[in-house]
């Protein structure tokens, strides 16, 4: 866990999660966790189901999808997989209306999946494929996906929350980022205008905004980097204590000042990042 000074400083320890309240939230229930097959998805839904939640598995490969659901079972958990790929629009809204046929409104929406690319902006000039891939599944798919789910736990009388894990680059973009920030953000833009239409009726949105988090999609990136870092389980608290809480925003402190400042000096900002993105090239 990352339990440093540094890490403690800068608002990127691992979370205490009270298991009885974890419980008294999802036991018993249904909570739907999309790119389950590894990483942070992986990690929340083991806590959920070991809190007594029935979790639904989702993510694009079915062979790894079904060794984390028998996982789950094995340790005296209740799990299905469901593998689907959220660039499939239609599949998308399928699956999640053959949830709540399956299973009823979730308690939980954990939206999870994702995928990055790294690539400068005179890299991907002829590569719009890049843009409409990370699109599908980092905006677009999770919002069908999210459609049908939402429209039940409206009607039910038990509470219910969407939970995305997104990146402080939603708010703090960089250079070589900008298709994944661009499609995280737009998802987490959706998510500020439906919150105050879905709270009137129970349902929370809480948008996680993580630091540099250590798993297979960073890897390519970040696999030699001395930056403090979360590891998937730490992640996968920070889920499991929105749960609990049902803020709004869970984030660093620095960065939300980030947002602040490229929102308040966006010139400087810019300077500041380009300066340091040619001194990288």
């Amino acid at each position: 866990m990352a339990r440093s000074p540094l890490a403690t400083m800068l608002g990127m320890r691992a979370h205490m999660v009270d298991g009885g309240a974890l419980r008294r939230v999802v036991g018993g229930r249904v909570v739907v966790v999309t790119g389950a097959s590894r990483g942070v998805g992986r990690a929340a839904a083991r806590r959920c189901a070991g809190a007594g939640a029935h979790v639904v598995l989702l993510a694009r490969g079915a062979e790894a999808l079904e060794a984390v659901a028998a996982q789950i079972v094995e340790r005296g958990g209740s799990a299905t997989a469901v593998p689907v790929d959220l660039r499939d629009l239609d599949a998308a809204t399928a699956v999640g209306e053959e949830i709540v046929a399956d299973h009823g409104a979730p308690a939980l929406l954990v939206s999870n999946a994702g995928h990055s690319i790294r690539r400068d902006l005179a890299d991907y000039t002829d590569r719009l494929h890049d843009v409409t891939r990370l699109a599908g599944i980092n905006m677009l798919g999770p919002i069908a996906l999210a459609l049908p789910l939402l429209a039940a736990m409206r009607a039910a009388p038990a509470a219910g929350q969407l939970i995305s894990v997104g990146s402080v680059g939603m708010v703090f973009p960089g250079p070589g980022w900008s298709v994944y920030t661009a499609t995280k953000a737009g998802f987490d833009a959706w998510l500020r205008s439906i919150s105050p239409e879905l709270r009137g009726d129970g349902v929370a949105v809480t948008s996680i905004h993580l630091p540099l988090t250590r798993t297979a999609m960073s890897a390519p990136t970040y696999a030699r980097t001395r930056l403090a870092a979360l590891s998937a389980d730490d992640a996968a608290t920070w889920v499991c204590r929105a749960a609990i809480t049902r803020a709004r925003v869970v984030a660093p402190w620095w960065g939300r000042l980030g947002g602040v400042m490229t929102a308040a000096l966006p010139a400087a900002v810019d300077r500041a990042s380009g300066a340091a993105w040619r001194r990288a090239s």
